[in-house]
């Protein structure tokens, strides 16, 4: 038996009244309502967090428990760091007259609609919208580092290689390279409402974005620029 547990019923036991049958039957808080508020806050949780078709089960409470029969209706709350789905803790509670709270273990299990890939898709790919779909699946958990957003996904490269029906996470996903080591690029230089440019050979690969190393055609000098997404470089 837990620390918790014997103090909760070390507290009890001193509570006047309570150690006759009939006393005891009346006057303690019916295991059942406790359970109900913990699925309820477990449930709505879920349900705030878009997900659907909410399965909420609760640890079977200890049939010894006695806690004095709340005069105010139950409330619960759920740590803001605790997890959505999986095994939670919600904490019930009575306002009074006699104040008390409990920790209920629930376990939720939900369904979510989840973008999957619906062909096997090789690493280095820029994923379109034909290569996903979205189905609707259950889950336990929340699914760390899942794309939900098919916007998220398209126009994406992937790092590794999926199987179809794939679920894609974050990790697996890069911008799509618009320059590829040994391309050849147009370095644009431009100062004082002059433009000027030049070809040039991509040293390393790049996105849009992202810095890139350029050996300029006529100097043979080694340059750096920012890539765009039309394959130019553009020299600062």
């Amino acid at each position: 038996m837990s620390k918790l547990w014997r103090r909760i019923l070390a507290a009890i036991a001193l509570v006047p009244g309570l150690h006759s049958g009939s006393a005891l039957a009346e006057n303690t808080q019916a295991l059942e309502a406790i359970a109900t508020a913990a699925v309820k806050a477990s449930r709505q949780r879920a349900l705030q967090q878009d997900y659907d078709n909410v399965a909420v089960e609760v640890r079977p409470l200890d049939n010894r428990l006695r806690l004095p029969q709340c005069g105010e209706p139950l409330t619960s709350f759920i740590p803001r760091a605790s997890q959505v789905l999986g095994a939670v803790s919600v904490g019930v509670e009575c306002p009074g007259p006699q104040p008390w709270t409990i920790y209920v273990r629930t376990h939720v299990v939900a369904q979510r609609a989840v973008p999957v890939l619906v062909r096997p898709v090789a690493r280095n790919t820029v994923i379109t919208d034909k290569d996903v779909k979205m189905i609707n699946q259950p889950v336990d958990s929340t699914g760390e580092g899942i794309v939900f957003d098919p916007q998220h996904i398209v126009g994406m490269e992937l790092t590794r290689s999926l199987s179809e029906g794939s679920t894609v996470r974050l990790r697996y996903l890069r911008p799509p390279k618009v320059v590829e080591r040994g391309q050849q690029v147009t370095l644009i230089a431009a100062q004082g409402g002059l433009e000027v440019r030049m070809a040039g050979k991509a040293l390393t690969d790049a996105a849009a974005g992202e810095r890139v190393r350029v050996s300029a055609e006529t100097s043979g000098k080694t340059v750096e620029g920012t890539a765009h997404s039309d394959g130019t470089v553009h020299v600062q």
